[in-house]
C-alpha cells in the first residue's frame, strides 16, 4: 500500500471557473493532499509537471469542473489506491467524449475527443489517480505523443486515462457517491454546487462505507444494524482490527454456549451468533468510512471468518455429542465442503479478472477500442436477466454467502436441531457448489488467452506438493495455464482432506487435523492472491499435501503409531504452525 502524501493537480477545462478551483483547492488541502493548479500551461507541459511529480510520490489529475462534496474528494485523496485508479459513475446514455466501460471494477476502455468506446457502462467524472510503476510513465509519453499529432481539443484528464489502459495498466474504478458531477459549461457550476450544498455530507459518508455486492440476508437485515453500530464505533474511535477481533471472541463464546447441548444456552448461541456477524459487517465499514483499510485488515477479517464458522461447526458437533449423537463427520464434511468453495470462488474470481480485464496494448492513434467478445449465448442470456433485481437477488441467495450460512446455523440452535443444521449447510452448500461451477466451467469455455494472461501464477503458488517434488509446480511453470486451472486448488483440497475424513470420520479429533490444513490452504490462497508465496522455513514443516496425505495413510495401515495418535499430535502441531506461526510471520509481512 501507498501511504506517501498525494499531490493533486488540476487541470483547466472549459466550464472550470476561478471560483471553482479555489473551491477544489481548499477541498483538497483539507483533505490532506497538495493541491498544484496548471494555468496556462500546454498540455505537453503538465504532461511533463506530472511527470515529475511521479518521482516523488502518488499524483492525481482533477478536472477543474468537477464537482463534488468534502465527503468524495477525502475518499479520492485518502484512498490507499494500489495501483491506479479513475473515478466513474454508471451511465446508460453514452456521452461520446467521456464514456467508459467497466469489468469486474476495472476499466478497460474510456474516450476521449479522439476515441471511441464499444458499449459503454459508465461515464468517466474527471478524476485519476495515476500508479508510482514503470508502465505510468510509459502512459504519460504515449498521452504526450498523442496530444502532439491530434487536432483536437483534449481533455487532459481524459486522454491520460485511455493513454493508461491503452498501454497496459490496471485501472481500478472509484465508484462515485452523493453530488458528483463534472459540468461541461462553467453556468452548471452553480447548479450543481447548489446541489452539494443541500446534501448531508456525513450521510454520503456511510453510503461510501456500506458495501454494494453483499447476499440478500446481510443487505435486508444484518446491514441495518450493522450501520448503527459502525457509527457509533467511528464516534468511539473504535478501529476496523479491533471490531474484527471482538466478533471473533464473541463467536468463539457463542460456540462455546452451542458446545454445551443445553437448550437455553443454545439459544443465547444463536442470538449470539447474529450479534457476531453483525459485528464482522461493520469491520469493513469503519475501514472504508475512516479511509484506514490495509491489506492486514483484510487478512485478518477473512481469516478470523474462517476460524468462528468452523468453531460453530465443532461446537454443534460436540454439544451433539453429549446427547450421544455422532456428529463429528457431518461437520468435517461441511468443512471440507466450504473450503473447497471458497478455493474455487476467490481462484475463479482472480483468474477470471486477470483474463476477462486483459488489456493487450494497442496505439493511441486506434479511434475505436478492442470491442467486446461475447461470452456465449447462454451467459450472455444469464447476464442480461441480472437486469431483473428478483432474479440477481434468487442467484446471491443460491450462492449462500456468510450471511445466510450464519442464520442457519443459528435457526438451527433455535430450534435444538444440530443435526439438520448440519445436514442444511450440507446440502445447499452442495447445490451452491454444482450451480456456481456449472456456470464457471461454461464461462470458462469462452476464454481465449494467451499464457501471460492466465493468472497461472496465483494457482501455481497454492498447490505445495511436498516430498520433494515441489520444483515441478514451481512459480512459472506454466503447468496452470489451462482455461480450467483455476479448479485445481479445489480439486485438491478436496482430495487431501476428502482422504483424511474417509479414513478418520470415525475419531472426532481429526477435525482438529482438518481445521489447521483447511487453515493453512486459506493461508496459502490469500498469499497468493496478494502475490506472495509461502516461505520454504513454514512450507517445509507442513510436509505438502503428499506428505500429509501419506502420514495418514501409513498411520491407517499400522506402519506407525496408531491413527487416533497420528491425528492428535499432527493435529497439534499443524495448529500450532499453520494458524498461529504462520498466522504471525503473515501479519508481521503485510502492511
Amino acid at each position: 500500500m501507498n501511504h506517501l502524501p498525494l499531490t493533486v493537480i488540476a487541470v483547466e477545462s472549459q466550464s472550470g471557473t476561478p471560483a471553482q478551483v479555489a473551491e477544489l483547492r481548499n477541498q483538497i488541502e483539507s483533505a490532506g493532499a497538495t493541491f498544484l493548479a496548471t494555468k496556462n500551461l500546454s498540455v505537453a507541459e503538465v504532461l511533463d509537471l506530472i511527470s515529475l511529480k511521479l518521482e516523488a510520490g502518488p499524483v492525481a489529475v482533477i478536472d477543474s469542473g468537477l464537482v463534488t462534496g468534502q465527503a468524495m474528494v477525502d475518499a479520492l485523496v485518502k484512498g490507499n489506491w494500489s495501483a491506479s485508479a479513475a473515478l466513474v459513475k454508471p451511465n446508460d446514455i453514452p456521452t461520446m467524449t467521456q464514456d467508459a466501460r467497466v469489468m469486474h471494477k476495472r476499466i478497460v476502455s474510456s474516450a476521449t475527443a479522439d476515441h471511441r468506446v464499444t458499449q459503454p457502462t459508465h461515464v468517466l467524472l474527471g478524476f485519476v489517480r495515476i500508479g508510482l510503476g514503470e508502465e505510468s510513465r510509459v502512459a504519460l509519453q504515449a498521452a504526450k505523443e498523442h496530444a502532439k499529432s491530434s487536432s483536437s481539443e483534449l481533455n487532459i484528464v481524459d486522454l491520460i486515462t485511455v493513454a493508461l489502459i491503452r498501454t497496459g495498466s490496471s485501472l481500478v474504478t472509484i465508484n462515485a457517491v452523493g453530488v458528483c458531477k463534472r459540468a461541461s459549461q462553467k453556468n452548471q457550476v452553480s447548479e450543481f454546487r447548489n446541489e452539494v450544498s443541500q446534501q448531508v455530507e456525513e450521510q454520503v459518508r456511510i453510503e461510501r462505507a456500506m458495501r454494494t455486492d453483499d447476499g440478500f440476508y446481510s443487505t435486508f437485515v444484518l446491514r441495518k444494524f450493522s450501520r448503527r453500530l459502525s457509527i457509533l464505533a467511528v464516534s468511539r474511535g473504535w478501529t476496523p482490527n479491533q471490531i474484527t477481533l471482538t466478533s471473533l471472541l464473541l463467536a468463539l463464546a457463542m460456540a462455546g454456549l452451542l458446545a454445551t447441548g443445553w437448550w437455553p444456552a443454545m439459544i443465547i448461541g444463536a442470538i449470539g451468533v447474529q450479534l457476531s456477524v453483525i459485528i464482522d459487517c461493520s469491520d469493513g465499514e469503519v475501514a472504508r468510512y475512516t479511509g484506514v483499510s490495509s491489506q492486514r485488515g483484510a487478512w485478518l477479517d477473512a481469516a478470523t471468518d474462517r476460524v468462528k464458522e468452523y468453531a460453530l461447526y465443532a461446537g454443534l458437533a460436540f454439544g451433539a455429542g453429549l446427547h450421544g449423537i455422532n456428529i463429528w463427520p457431518l461437520a468435517m464434511g461441511v468443512m471440507i465442503l466450504q473450503t473447497v468453495r471458497h478455493m474455487s470462488d476467490y481462484n475463479f474470481h482472480a483468474v477470471q479478472v486477470i483474463r476477462e480485464t486483459a488489456i493487450r496494448s494497442y496505439p493511441m492513434s486506434a479511434g475505436l477500442d478492442a470491442g467486446v467478445k461475447s461470452n456465449g449465448t447462454l451467459l450472455d442470456s444469464s447476464a442480461q436477466l441480472n437486469s431483473n433485481r428478483g432474479l440477481r437477488w434468487l442467484k446471491k441467495i443460491i450462492h449462500l454467502p456468510i450471511g445466510e450460512r450464519w442464520l442457519v446455523i443459528s435457526l438451527g440452535s433455535l430450534l435444538n436441531a444440530p443435526v439438520a443444521t448440519l445436514w442444511t449447510l450440507l446440502i445447499l452448500g452442495g447445490l451452491s457448489l454444482a450451480y456456481t461451477t456449472l456456470g464457471r466451467i461454461l464461462r470458462s469455455k469462452a476464454w481465449r488467452h494467451p499464457k501471460e494472461e492466465s493468472g497461472s501464477e496465483i494457482i501455481e503458488r497454492q498447490i505445495d506438493p511436498g516430498l520433494g517434488v515441489d520444483w515441478f509446480w514451481a512459480d512459472g511453470s506454466d503447468l496452470a495455464t489451462g482455461r480450467f486451472a483455476w479448479m485445481i486448488p479445489a480439486l485438491l483440497r478436496l482430495f487431501e482432506l476428502g482422504l483424511v475424513l474417509v479414513i478418520a470420520r470415525d475419531y472426532p479429533i481429526a477435525y482438529l487435523w482438518i481445521f489447521a490444513v483447511a487453515f493453512h490452504h486459506y493461508d496459502t490462497l490469500y498469499r497468493s492472491l496478494a502475490g506472495f508465496e509461502i516461505p520454504q522455513y513454514l512450507k517445509a514443516p507442513g510436509l505438502g499435501f503428499l506428505g500429509r496425505s501419506l502420514i495418514v495413510v501409513m498411520s491407517a495401515l499400522g506402519f506407525i503409531v496408531p491413527l487416533e495418535v497420528t491425528l492428535l499430535i499432527g493435529g497439534i502441531a499443524f495448529t500450532a504452525l499453520f494458524v498461529g506461526f504462520a498466522s504471525k510471520q503473515w501479519m508481521q509481512q503485510i502492511t
